[in-house]
């Protein structure tokens, strides 16, 4: 049974039957041990309300960490998710690259075909003025080598 600092005060003893103990010095001491009992229990009250207090904050730590852990989690989702469409735009701008790359080949290629044809057609009208130079350069020749003879 546990004992109380009202237990110690209200606390009487019967009459001793030889000598016993002074009453005062009991009395004194029943005080002391209540006084101190009281301030242990005083202490163990308020230990006991620190202790709920601290329950409370490791409650909200514990929810707080939860909150934490959850914008890791939403965090992570999002880094993931921006490195996909990083990549997924990269792998558009490549595309679009590698498409104008061939577009401007290909134009290229037909300026290139186009200008070896403009080539061989200077090439044919040079023949050709050629020939009708050497043919009016004989013509004239001849000319001279008759008017020569005469």
């Amino acid at each position: 049974m546990a004992v109380t600092p009202l237990d110690i005060l209200q606390k009487q003893f019967g009459p001793a039957r030889r000598g016993g103990y002074e009453p005062a010095e009991v009395h004194q001491f029943l005080d002391q041990a209540r006084e101190a009992l009281e301030a242990a229990l005083r202490e163990g009250l308020k230990l006991r309300e620190a202790l709920v207090e601290r329950d409370r904050e490791v409650g909200m730590l514990k929810a707080e960490s939860g909150d934490i852990k959850e914008a890791l989690v939403l965090a992570r989702r999002l880094a993931l998710d921006m490195e996909q469409n990083a990549r997924r735009e990269a792998d558009l701008i490549v595309g679009e690259a590698r498409l104008e790359a061939e577009q401007l080949l290909a134009a290229a290629r037909d300026e290139e075909r186009l200008l070896q044809e403009h080539l061989m057609r200077l090439r044919t009208t040079r023949a050709h003025h050629l020939s009708q130079m050497r043919a009016f350069v004989n013509a004239q020749g001849r000319i001279l080598d008759e008017l020569d003879r005469e």
